[in-house]
């Protein structure tokens, strides 16, 4: 099973999952806006600025870090960490926008533009139930 086609290309990175650096630009875009509609249309800006705190909390936050052979720690876009381990993975939903892993009674996020590395999926694919 193929849990992704493209691998993250980046030489060192940050995390086993991480956002992308253009949603951190995306983010930061929306919160000047809200701060020149601030002046302008005050409820348009306090949409930008919840959204683009969002954003910046998701690249800032959403991650997974192998951190054993066995064991991985998700973190939520509010950092909120948890600790897994691959055995405890009971099957993966693909959404249409990002995919939600479960494991061990909870739930991880995977957001469709998440940079992933080859090693994460590797682990993912080998510790997924086959689909039937």
């Amino acid at each position: 099973m193929t849990i992704i086609e493209n691998p993250s290309p980046v030489h060192q990175p940050r995390a086993d999952m991480f956002l992308p650096k253009w949603l951190l630009i995306f983010g930061i875009v929306l919160l000047i806006g809200g701060v020149v509609l601030t002046f302008v249309f005050f409820p348009a800006a306090l949409f930008c600025f919840a959204l683009g705190a969002a954003a910046v909390l998701c690249w800032k936050n959403q991650t997974i870090r192998i951190i054993s052979d066995s064991t991985f720690v998700y973190t939520t876009f509010l950092g909120r960490q948890r600790e897994y381990r691959f055995s405890q993975i009971e099957g993966l939903r693909q959404n249409s926008d990002s995919m939600t892993l479960f494991v061990g009674g909870g739930k991880v996020h995977m957001e469709s533009c998440a940079c992933i590395t080859q090693r994460l999926i590797d682990k993912l694919e080998e510790h997924l139930p086959d689909a039937e």
